[in-house]
């Protein structure tokens, strides 16, 4: 999942519309294979580490994209919202409702931290038109 977000990173350019970049300043990673394909298609990288808490500390990064196993849902993301960073995280978040609870607690905890779960179809057009129908407030509930 990591190098498909930074392939959407790399897309972003289409969305002339957009008057924000994002810029992929770290990466964190326990399979060397991996960083080396990151480290070669994205000359943003300063920062390359297998330990997590090491990024976390990372005062250049602002958010973080965690696509780890749903057993480390918690941990990493606990980690993440803790040390301030904006979090784009996978569903389920948490293996269970216990662990859930542990991570929307530290969301409340921090609510100047901006966490949601990840979406494949933002920028669809029909999710595009159904953001708009939102916002106008013609949406008919049945």
């Amino acid at each position: 999942m990591g190098r498909e977000f930074a392939s959407a990173v790399a897309r972003w350019c289409h969305l002339s519309d957009m008057d924000v970049r994002p810029e992929i300043v770290a990466i964190c990673d326990a399979n060397e294979k991996i960083m080396e394909w990151y480290t070669q298609n994205f000359a943003s990288i300063k920062q390359v580490t297998k330990n997590y808490k090491e990024l976390l500390a990372n005062k250049d990064v602002e958010a973080v994209y965690i696509a780890v196993p749903h057993n480390l849902h918690q941990e990493f993301y606990c980690a993440a919202i803790e040390a301030g960073k904006h979090l784009l995280g996978e569903k389920p978040f948490g293996i269970d409702k216990t662990a859930n609870d542990v991570i929307m607690a530290a969301i409340k905890k921090h609510p100047d931290v901006f966490v949601r779960c990840s979406s494949e179809s933002p920028f669809f057009p029909a999710v595009q038109r159904i953001g708009d129908m939102i916002e106008a407030d013609v949406l008919v509930q049945f």
